[in-house]
Parts: C-alpha cells; sequence; structure tokens
C-alpha cells in the first residue's frame, strides 16, 4: 500500500519546494519594495545545516527552551488554534506531520489510501500508548474525529465539519468518511488539529482546558506550570518513537511582548524563538543562529459584519468597496514589514497556481473611496471598532491610518493574545486583521471566507453562490481549477468580504546551539520548529 495524496499534488509539496527555483525565475516580479526578494527568505537551507548526529546524546539530555508568543486557553486540541496548538505539540501526537516538502508524512498513521473521492482509509501504528495508559487504536480516531466533527465553536471547525463517520474497519484500520471530497485533510490533520486526545479521557469528560491528555514525546509537568507564563514538559521514557526524544524538557515561556521576546533570544535565555517580526529578523540573524523564514502567509483585513449588524455602514457593499480602495499594500508593506513581504494584490504565493497577477492591478485611490462613501450616505465617514493584540498592533494600527485618509474612524480594542481570536468570532468586532495561509487555497477558503468558516460570527449566506462554484472546482483537474479559484479571489474583494495587504513570511529563529538528528518540521503555518528531534550542544 503506497501513501496517496493524489488531490494534493498540486498543493504544498511541489509548489513550495520550488521556492528557490521560483524565487529565480520571477525576477523583479516579484521583488518587495525594499529591493528584496521575498521567495529567497526560505527555510531549506537552516533547517539542513541543523542536522547534525554526532554529539547526539543516547538518552533525553538537557532543557530545550522555547520562547512562545501566545498562551493556550486550553490544552484541548479542538478548542485551541493553530497557534496556540505550538504550544501542546510536546504533549500530544498528530496523525500525520510535514516533511520538507510540507508534505504530509506518516506519524501515527503509517500508510493511507483513498477507497473513493470521500473517504481516506488510514493504517495506524499498534505500539502506541497515550500518557493514561489507554492503547492508540482505530477506535481512539474515531472518538476523536468524530467528537471533534460535532463542535461547532472550534477555532478550527472547518478542518472538522467534512467529516462524515470514522468506521473501525480493524483494530488499526480506520476509514474516515467524508460529507465531500476533502482535498487538504492529509495536511490539515498534521496541525493540532490532527492531535489525538486519550479516548479515556474524553469518555471520562475530564477537563481538557486544564490539563493534556495525549501520547507525546513529553508529559506535562502540573507542578512546573505557571498560566500565562510557563508550561513545563518532561520525556515520556514509554515513547514509541524515542528517537524522535533528544531532549529531557520543554520548557515553554509566553513572551506576549516582541520586544521582551527578542531580548530573551538574543540574551540566550531562550533557545527558540517563535514568531519573530519582519523588524527583529536582522536582529536575530547575528552571529551564527538560524532563521526560518518562508512566504506563506497572506496578510488580511476581514469585514465581518457585511449583513450590519453592529455597524449599518458595512451593508453596503458601496462602503466595503470603499475600505478596499483605501488600503495602500505598498505602504502597509513599507510600514509593518520594512519591506519585506510581497504587497500582492490576491491571496496566494506566487509558487502556487491560484496565485492572480492580474489582481496586482488594483491600486489605492482615496477619491473614488470617498465618492462611493458619499453615494452611500456616509460622506462624513463612520467608525467601528476593531480588535488588536501585541504581536499586530502595527498593523492595525496601519489600517486604522488608511481608513482616516476616507473619513473612517477604527476603534482599537486591545486585548490579551489569550481573548483575540475569541472577540474575532464571537459577534463582537465588525471587522478584523487575519493572516491565513497564502500557500493552501482550500484552507484559505475554508477557514477565512466561506460563509462556513470559522470567521462567520454573524451566519451570513451572502456567499452561497461562491461556494458552490468552490465544491463544483474539487473535483476539477488542476489546471482547470485554477481559474476557478483566482475568480473567487477577485470576487470576494470586489464584494468587500476580504482584502489582502501584504504577503508575509512567517519567520521563527533557533540558536546555534539547537542541533536535530533529522531535518526537523516546520509545517506553512508553525511559528516554531517542532521539538522532535532537537538536540542541545554542549
Amino acid at each position: 500500500m503506497h501513501p496517496r495524496v493524489t488531490r494534493r499534488a498540486v498543493g504544498l509539496g511541489a509548489l513550495v519546494t520550488a521556492l528557490a527555483l521560483t524565487a529565480g525565475a520571477c525576477g523583479g516580479g516579484t521583488e518587495s519594495a525594499g529591493g528584496t526578494n521575498p521567495l529567497e527568505n526560505t527555510s531549506a537551507e537552516p533547517l539542513k545545516t541543523m542536522v547534525k548526529t554526532d554529539g547526539a546524546p543516547d538518552k533525553p539530555t538537557g532543557t530545550l527552551r522555547i520562547g512562545s508568543w501566545i498562551s493556550n486557553n486550553s490544552f484541548d486540541p479542538v478548542a485551541v488554534t493553530l497557534i496556540q496548538g505550538q504550544n501542546l505539540q510536546p504533549a500530544y501526537d498528530t496523525l500525520f506531520q510535514i516533511d520538507h516538502d510540507h508534505e504530509p508524512v506518516p506519524w501515527l498513521v503509517t500508510e493511507w489510501e483513498e477507497p473513493s473521492d470521500t473517504s481516506a482509509r488510514l493504517t495506524l501504528r499498534d505500539d502506541v500508548t497515550f500518557h493514561d495508559g489507554t492503547p492508540f487504536d482505530a477506535q481512539a480516531v474515531k472518538v476523536n474525529l468524530e467528537r471533534a466533527a460535532k463542535t461547532t465553536t472550534s477555532p478550527n471547525a472547518n478542518m472538522y465539519s467534512l467529516i462524515e463517520s470514522v468506521t473501525v474497519e480493524s483494530e488499526f484500520v480506520a476509514v474516515v468518511n467524508f460529507t465531500r471530497p476533502y482535498p487538504n485533510f492529509y495536511y490539515n490533520m498534521s496541525t493540532p488539529a490532527g492531535m489525538m486526545v486519550s479516548p479515556k479521557a474524553i469518555q471520562e469528560k475530564r477537563d481538557l482546558s486544564g490539563e493534556p491528555a495525549g501520547s507525546g514525546g513529553w508529559r506535562w509537568d502540573a507542578g512546573k506550570f505557571v498560566e500565562g507564563t510557563k508550561q513545563v514538559y518532561t520525556a515520556n521514557p514509554d515513547y514509541w518513537n524515542p528517537d524522535a526524544v533528544k531532549v529531557q524538557t520543554v520548557e515553554i515561556g509566553i513572551y506576549a511582548d516582541p520586544t521582551a521576546r527578542l531580548n530573551a533570544f538574543t540574551s540566550g535565555q531562550i533557545d527558540l524563538m517563535t514568531y519573530v517580526p519582519d523588524a527583529n529578523k536582522a536582529s536575530v540573524e547575528a552571529a551564527d543562529n538560524r532563521v526560518f523564514s518562508d512566504l506563506t502567509i497572506a496578510t488580511s483585513l476581514v469585514i465581518l459584519d457585511r449583513g450590519g449588524k453592529l455597524v449599518p455602514a458595512l451593508a453596503d457593499e458601496r462602503v466595503r468597496q470603499a475600505i478596499g480602495l483605501l488600503l495602500d499594500r505598498e505602504g502597509f508593506n513599507q510600514s509593518v514589514l520594512g519591506g519585506s513581504g510581497l504587497p500582492a494584490g490576491g491571496f496566494a504565493s506566487p509558487t502556487t497556481p491560484w496565485r492572480d497577477e492580474a489582481l496586482d492591478q488594483r491600486k489605492p485611490d482615496v477619491a473614488k473611496a470617498k465618492k462611493l462613501l458619499t453615494e452611500a450616505g456616509y460622506a462624513d465617514g463612520f467608525s467601528f471598532d476593531m480588535p488588536s493584540t501585541t504581536s499586530i498592533a502595527s498593523a492595525v494600527v496601519a489600517i486604522q491610518q488608511m481608513l482616516a485618509e476616507g473619513g473612517i474612524t477604527v476603534n482599537i480594542k486591545d486585548l490579551p493574545p489569550s481573548e483575540f481570536t475569541a472577540a474575532q468570532r464571537n459577534g463582537e468586532s465588525a471587522a478584523t486583521y487575519l493572516i491565513p495561509t497564502a500557500v493552501d487555497i482550500d484552507q484559505w477558503w475554508t477557514r477565512t471566507v466561506s460563509n462556513k468558516s470559522p470567521y462567520n460570527p454573524f451566519k451570513l449566506t451572502d456567499l452561497s453562490d461562491l461556494e458552490q462554484k468552490y465544491l463544483d472546482s474539487l473535483t476539477l483537474p488542476a489546471d482547470d481549477r485554477a481559474p476557478v479559484m483566482k475568480e473567487l479571489q477577485s470576487e470576494v474583494i470586489e464584494r468587500g468580504v476580504i482584502f489582502p495587504l501584504s504577503l508575509r513570511s512567517r519567520i521563527a529563529a533557533a540558536s546555534d546551539k539547537v542541533m536535530a538528528t533529522q531535518e526537523p518540521f516546520f509545517a506553512p503555518e508553525d511559528w516554531s520548529l517542532r521539538p522532535h528531534y532537537l538536540w542541545l550542544a554542549q
């Protein structure tokens, strides 16, 4: 049986692998306003240079200190965002991992095949045990995925909503049935959404908000936990993959303030720095530190309240179009990203077939924006609230300033990082800043844009026609599907649903003493290396 990812053949793998090649081929067309080519900032080389087996410990040794930029408000994988889920990597195993080509590879799943366009047969490891002693098997997969599919409050609900049922075919074979073709199921199950919880913990209704219940390479140390400040995990002596556990302790410190996180890294207080702001990239590149940077993020402004429940003005498409005309992508790239991004007019990376260069022709036009506002009855402008948090403060301020040019007042509501996502999804915000993926078009649509996405707090149905086009495209060959996905990008901009600000890299850093016995895992939506196979040189 050979692992097949046929419907993702035009997805992350071959495309993201082509970063270096595309960088040269695209030439000046992909240069940022700062004169640099963001496609050249790839992680491939620094990941390779970390691999060193000489001197690696025979048993778990030392403490790997990670500086995280966000705390998790729960230890339940279903309840956290993908970014918060980074903190849970030591305690949980995902069904798949991600290789250097950004394709899913075996982890808890050893082999997989597709009996039909709407099902996946997963063959599982037979030597995995959860920390509470419960064995991992097909029944555990069924309990986890069917539980997740029933949730309506998960920030990753789009990743579960297509799961119709799970059939236990044998002790270690599970068949996942979908309501329609699910092209990025394997990739999604390599993210925190694919973390498996002990079925015993689920059945006993343990409080997973307060402690994890996984099978990962490290066990949570409750005695050293400081909420919002520190999480400590110690090596699991019974782990099924002992070669992946090279450090005795993984200590995650929460540094919400980027300056504090940078200082902790440059002073040697932490070994891994998650989410390096673009302005700090040069600082962390000093000495022999390794910096991991890939153009995988599409910074965006999303208009959530398109029905006008909180802000009546936003129900008028002319008003939303005016907002789009006030956004200066070149200016955003310079002021927020220091010129390191790519101020594209769409949401897809140049390394994908979904990129539409025609959208780059859209330019800011303050005069036209004011004309549209006047026609809609808002010549004197209007105001709305917008949430912000430490890590995105400069981006939200930039949006505030750009919209002010048209007389629109944005009232910024500063929130702790742990509360920011909830504020986007609970119907309190009329608009928000989001950073969806730029390399997985299915994730971009289902998670960020679709009326079925977690970011539709007002239960709108205004995109039903586009949703049908998306669904129809799932059975098309890649070449035929690309025009459809380009059309969807153009349509949501024209309708004032979501606006691109700039493509940007997600950046992480490791000190020169962090090594790996094999190439580390660093998925497109990861903001730090996963701890597996990492070790510390003395």
